[in-house]
């Protein structure tokens, strides 16, 4: 496909409250309830299968005065004996199947990966990030060594805590003029480590939290109903890649004509995700999630 075919949007997003995207079991280890991490670096991240489930529902909630949309359209697929109509803006953003008919989705979305981990130190909150993370969106002017970290934050050759780890510092780290959806004062706040130490770093630091099931009986805990999980904590800088596809190199006749419609209606899910969250636990406040733009500041 050409440029003219598809066109690619990076989005940059803070969670609002920890979130939690299991791997839906128990294992043995640190904690019962685990999150999704990507193999080959052990980081956790959102699957862009959450974000694509969660950013549909949204869109059908954003659309359901559209009196085209039924519950069908929702899910994609045949429910309670009613077909998607695969015309509406949910059906042909996200994708439909019928018994004549399936169209996959016109928005392709990424897993959303960390960029700005936050970490508590001796001089308070500071943002962790990697020559090599900064390097994925477009940044590669910064390295670091081993063992070591460069921040604004402390004098060269003095040394800072990230977490229980202790490092020194090289040179000044500066992002000032770069990221402007990101916040000032984590951009301020950053720190940057090497990638031996970052996934180290991370899973270090996630927020670990203990449940247990009462008894309504005796309102005390039930035997045996205790359990732990983890989530990626509050103030954590994720970004992912959205795909608008052009929906008129495909066979459908809908009010959705361009790849600019098919991320417009991506976005009216963002204000959702404010409020409503994504992955699990959302009652036990988990999962808020809010886009990052330089009008948001």
């Amino acid at each position: 496909m050409s440029d003219a075919e598809y066109k690619p949007t990076t989005y940059f997003v803070m969670s609002l409250d920890p979130i939690h995207i299991g791997t839906g079991g128990y294992r043995l280890g640190r904690v019962d309830n685990t999150i999704v991490r990507e193999a080959g670096t052990n980081l956790p991240k959102i699957p862009g299968t959450s974000i694509e489930g969660s950013a549909r529902t949204y869109v059908y909630y954003a659309e359901q005065e559209n009196k085209e949309i039924n519950e069908a359209c929702a899910v994609g697929k045949e429910l309670n004996k009613v077909e998607p109509c695969g015309i509406c803006p949910v059906c042909v953003t996200f994708g439909f199947t019928t018994k004549k008919k399936s169209l996959h989705g016109m928005a392709q979305f990424s897993d959303a990966r960390i960029l700005f981990f936050p970490v508590h130190s001796m001089i308070g909150p500071v943002w962790v990030t990697t020559p090599k993370l900064l390097s994925d969106i477009g940044i590669d002017k910064f390295s670091v060594a081993d063992e070591h970290i460069r921040t604004n934050l402390v004098d060269k050759g003095k040394k800072l805590n990230l977490g229980w780890l202790y490092l020194e510092n090289e040179e000044k780290f500066d992002l000032s003029s770069s990221l402007n959806e990101i916040p000032t004062d984590i951009k301020n706040k950053a720190v940057l480590i090497s990638e031996k130490l970052f996934s180290r770093v991370v899973n270090s630091n996630l927020e670990v939290r203990t449940s247990v099931s009462i008894d309504p009986r005796t309102g005390t805990a039930e035997d045996g109903a205790l359990f732990t999980y983890e989530a990626i904590p509050r103030a954590t800088i994720l970004w992912f890649d959205l795909v608008a596809n052009d929906p008129g190199k495909f066979d459908v006749d809908s009010s959705i004509k361009s790849k600019e419609d098919v991320i417009n209606e991506v976005e009216k899910s963002f204000n959702y995700f404010n409020t409503l969250g994504i992955g699990g636990m959302q009652t036990k406040g988990f999962g808020r999630l809010k886009r990052l733009s330089e009008d948001s500041k």
